[in-house]
């Protein structure tokens, strides 16, 4: 990897960098860079005087040409370019440029940024790819309202919060920050409040309407990258609702919910050959002990239009927990990285604590994502 004068190097903010006495020789000696999932190892002579001398001028204020005149008394040219390189091909520097997203007013992000570094992002593109994401979230009770203030959290920068039910005691269970002062206020209203006190940078959007049309559906998933639908709070026809228009539109839809000591996040929902979410609930039903009396609840849920968690048996941490599986699924997906749900159902035990991931075939005739059927 080459670099040339007129850069500005920023040496990573994670690294733990330590220099010790070579263990074989006496003159010379070891540096150490430690993260979370590399521990890198260099034997040489005055490592030491790099550290203090070096390092502390790649911080991206400096190009290198300027680091290279305050340092050529004591660091020859030939050991200052086998330093840089030894940092940039190994990825323990980043190039800095005026334009790079200001993570020095966002210091709450640094530690997830530097993470995104080390799995081979450059941290300026991880940034500006969450920043320019825009994400709608039907259903702000149970595992949505976790959803929400966790994307807000990973600097996604536009979430839409799709809810029209007012907060209830059951809620404050939810997240330990909401007080029983806030019980009646629309959910949705709360939970851009709760973010907008974090102190990031997303902005918001909050709908409030009954959404039991498809123009209202369409016109709210139009111009976002990816929607999330907390099936554990939000009526069952809703959720079947975007199933349908969002494979229309070919607005990728992840959904996920957890019923007493159940979670599931995922299938996600793309379109083409993979199945959508109706293929899973009707494989779901016909794998049932009972399918008929299944069945028969399923038909209660879509007739049913009050938000569940309240009204089901639950543990709280579910919804966190199904929340925080939708999060680190659509901040991968967002990133470009692999995702667990990709033609997938994960199915969270709480009794258990046990995560399995099972594989959704696409069902032959589905309503929905089938070749012979309309939208």
């Amino acid at each position: 990897m080459q670099f040339h004068d007129n850069q500005r190097l920023r040496l990573l903010e994670h690294l733990l960098i330590h220099v010790m006495p070579s263990e074989t020789e006496i003159d010379r000696e070891t540096m150490i860079f430690n993260t979370t999932r590399r521990t890198l190892k260099v034997d040489g002579q005055a490592l030491k005087d790099l550290e203090n001398i070096v390092f502390p001028l790649l911080d991206g204020t400096r190009t290198v040409g300027e680091i290279r005149a305050a340092v050529w008394e004591q660091i020859t040219d030939a050991s200052l370019n086998q330093c840089l390189t030894f940092l940039m091909e190994n990825r323990l520097v980043e190039e800095y440029s005026e334009t790079t997203f200001a993570l020095n007013n966002h210091e709450q992000f640094l530690p997830q940024f530097s993470l995104y570094h080390e799995l081979g992002f450059q941290q300026k593109n991880a940034q500006e790819r969450l920043a320019n994401a825009r994400v709608a979230i039907f259903g702000l009770g149970g595992s949505g309202v976790v959803a929400a203030i966790h994307l807000a959290a990973c600097g996604v920068g536009f979430l839409r919060l799709c809810d029209s039910i007012s907060t209830s005691a059951y809620d404050a269970t939810i997240m330990a920050n909401w007080g029983l002062s806030q019980s009646g206020s629309l959910r949705a209203v709360e939970t851009a409040r709760q973010i907008a006190g974090m102190g990031g940078f997303t902005a918001i959007e909050t709908v409030t309407d009954i959404l039991n049309d498809d123009d209202t559906v369409k016109a709210l998933l139009d111009d976002v990258d990816l929607a999330i639908v907390a099936t554990d709070a939000v009526p069952v026809n809703l959720a079947y609702r975007l199933n349908r228009l969002c494979l229309n539109m070919q607005c990728p839809l992840l959904p996920g919910g957890a019923f007493g000591i159940e979670g599931t996040i995922g299938p996600l929902v793309v379109g083409g050959d993979s199945p959508c979410y109706l293929c899973y609930r009707m494989r779901s039903i016909a794998c049932a002990k009972l399918p008929e009396a299944q069945l028969q609840l399923e038909r209660h849920l879509d007739r049913d239009r009050r938000s569940q968690p309240q009204w089901r048996e639950n543990l709280p941490i579910g919804h966190t927990l199904v929340g925080s599986y939708l999060v680190l699924d659509a901040v991968k997906m967002l990133l470009g990285l692999p995702v667990a749900t990709q033609g997938k159902l994960l199915h969270l035990d709480l009794i258990t604590t046990k995560l399995t991931h099972n594989v959704v075939l696409k069902k032959p005739g589905c309503p929905h994502c089938s070749s012979h059927s309309p939208f």
